[in-house]
This record gives structure tokens, sequence and C-alpha cells, in this order.
């Protein structure tokens, strides 16, 4: 990440009229960000009211940078990203996942050194599954404080927290069957399950030449280990009612092969005992038209994924993942989808689900008003 110092000018020589210039132009702009992170915060919340949701699992891990570690909060090109993804998964056989997930993140231009800074967010998910419409539908919100390591800035590391809501629920009309079940009749039984959920992770980048760069990052989630139980007499009585953490461990590179490809391998590593899941694959991008050191005027990328399913210590294949992507200016378009090949791929017919997702940047800042210029590496 290359980061680019204005002018700084001593105390000394700043004269009492320019701070009170310098305090009224910054009011219009603290107004205009308090109004994007109302209008974002409105729009999502509109986003998953009408849709749908299980626990969330996607594999286009390139197009959920936030959902997989809040460390990544922040980390872009521009001053404000959307992000929104769609995932439907085993509707051929069964009544499967229904998965919509959408954030908002910016950068604050703050920071304790010149070339560190602070990334904030929101997160909404909901996920729908099963004949009783398990649903799953969470807020949450991130912050992450971006570290430089160097004095250029391009080798650093990232730290993240997110915390927010969860609400779990079951839709008991389609039940018919067990109406009589005593669990389902006991007083205590609340199809409706609210609890707060924390989580924190970490990424480190380093450059190795020019353009290229590596990073490796971790996270944790559900480090509260929430009480978890459809039956309020469960959430303090019976064991195994919490809900167990989530380890999540990925990384990649960015690697030129000629003036406009690049490779771009990445990995990630998922650990819920008991499961567990390992996915390898690689980007080819093709950069085509580049008009700007932040972004490209248009590029396009293809690749593939393997998935391996982690038991006993065993790999067993899951899914061969294809995934495109195209960006055009400001806006990234991606689609992946899963082949199954797993023992489960004889119910299936192989098809696993496609996973779609869109991106846009906003720069809204000015440069001249910018306290540090980041250039951020693309993952």
């Amino acid at each position: 990440m290359k980061i680019i110092h204005q002018q700084w000018h001593p105390p000394h020589a700043v004269e009492t009229h320019t701070k009170k210039h310098s305090r009224a132009h910054g009011r219009p702009l603290i107004r205009r960000t308090v109004r994007l992170i109302l209008a974002m915060t409105i729009l999502l919340v509109g986003f998953v009211k009408d849709a749908k949701s299980q626990d969330i699992h996607l594999s286009h891990i390139h197009a959920s940078p936030t959902y997989i570690n809040p460390a990544m909060t922040g980390l872009f090109n521009g001053d404000l990203r959307f992000i929104a993804n769609y995932r439907s998964q085993w509707e051929t056989f069964t009544n499967g996942f229904q998965t919509f997930l959408g954030s908002a993140d910016m950068k604050l231009n703050q920071g304790f050194g010149l070339q560190d800074d602070v990334g904030a967010g929101i997160q909404l998910s909901t996920d729908r599954a099963g004949d009783l419409n398990f649903r799953t539908t969470s807020a949450n919100f991130t912050l992450s404080y971006l570290k430089a390591l160097n004095g250029i800035g391009d080798h650093f590391i990232t730290f993240g927290i997110s915390n927010g809501i969860v609400q779990n629920s079951l839709d008991l009309t389609n039940l018919k069957v067990f109406d009589d079940d005593p669990y389902l009749q006991g007083g205590d039984f609340d199809p409706n399950l609210t609890y707060y959920d924390l989580s924190a992770g970490a990424a480190w980048f380093a450059p190795l030449r020019r353009n290229d760069f590596v990073y490796v990052g971790g996270s944790i989630f559900h480090l509260n280990q929430a009480l978890v139980s459809f039956r309020s007499g469960e959430r303090s009585t019976q064991p195994g009612t919490n809900l167990i953490p989530r380890y999540i461990l990925h990384g990649g590179a960015s690697i030129r092969v000629s003036q406009v490809a690049e490779l771009k391998p990445s990995f990630i590593f998922f650990d819920q005992s008991p499961h567990r899941e390992f996915n390898v694959g690689s980007f080819v991008k093709i950069t085509r038209e580049t008009r700007s050191y932040l972004r490209p005027e248009y590029a396009f990328y293809a690749g593939f994924w393997y998935r391996w399913s982690i038991k006993d210590g065993e790999f067993n294949r899951d899914a061969l993942i294809a995934s495109l992507r195209y960006d055009f200016r400001n806006t990234v378009f991606s689609f992946s989808f899963d082949l199954n090949i797993s023992p489960l791929s004889k119910a299936s017919k192989g098809f696993g689900g496609p996973e779609l997702s869109i991106m846009h940047f906003i720069d809204f800042i000015r440069p001249e008003r910018k306290r540090v210029k980041v250039k951020c590496p693309e993952v």
C-alpha cells in the first residue's frame, strides 16, 4: 500500500483565520459524511427486511471481505464501498438455502500515525433454509485500524472487531406431524431467539516487488459464545447450547506476469468444530485501459477454486468453484457457481448453487482534504 503525504505546515505557520476557515469548510464535510452513513444504513435495512434467510456460507471469498475478517473493513481504494451478495444452494432436491448479505464500509481518514487509517462499516445479513424457514438475521458494526509498518506505508497490519445482534427464528405454521410434541408444547419454547455476537480479526500485508504483494489474515467469530436454544430453560441449564466459535485463516497474493495479466492465488480455511473446510485456487486477471493508479478502467477475471471438507483429519472432496468477475470503473460484478463433487452430488445432480455479488465504490472526499492518500492492495 503506497501512501503519499500532503505537505504539512508547522503550527506557528498557520494563521488564526486559516483555522477558522478550515473548520468552516470541515462542517459541510462532516454533515455529508453523516448523511452518507444514514443513507447506507437505511438502504441496507431495506435490503435485509425484504430478504429471507441460516448460517451463512459463501464461496466467493473475494466478494465478502468484512464477513470473512472484520480487519478488512475500509481496506480498499476509495472512500465508501457498498457490497451486495446473494447465494442459492441445494434448490434442486430440497428447500435449500437462500442467503442475502449487504455491507457498507468507509475510511475515516484518521489515525495515530500519519500513514495509519481507521475503517468503519455496517453489515446486514439474512438467511433462510428448510421447510420450517429457519432464519438467521444479523446486524453488525465493524471497526478496523490500519497500522503502517514502514515509512512508505506499503507494509502494514490491520486489526478489526465486529459486534452486533443476531436473531434466529422458526416458522411453525408448516409443522403438522409433531404438533403434540412435548418439546413444542412447553411454555418456555420460543421460536424466536436473539443474542449478542462479538468477533475479531487481524491481517498482514507485505510488498513483494513493485505492485506485487502477499497477505495473510485470521479471525475468530462468536468470541462470547452466546447461549442459543429455542427453549429458554435450556439456555442456562443444558450443556452444548453455546454458539461454537468459528476460526478462519485466509491469505493470498497478487503476482504480475505480464503488462496486462496478473495471477491472484488465494486460500481460506474454516473451522467451526466439527465442521471444517479448505478452499484454494486462483484468479487470472486481465487489465485493460488503465487510466488511474487507484482503479483500472475495466478488468476481467476468471478462476477456479477447489473445496475440501475435513473430517477426522481426512480431506474429502466437496466442490469445484468456478468464478468470473468484471470491473468497470467504480463497479464490480462477480458470479460464482459451485459444482458439487461430494457423495451428495447424486442427489444434487452436481448442482451446488450460484452466487452473485455487486460492489460499488464512491470517492466523495476531495484529495486536498485527505490527511493521507492511500493505495490499498486489491484482494
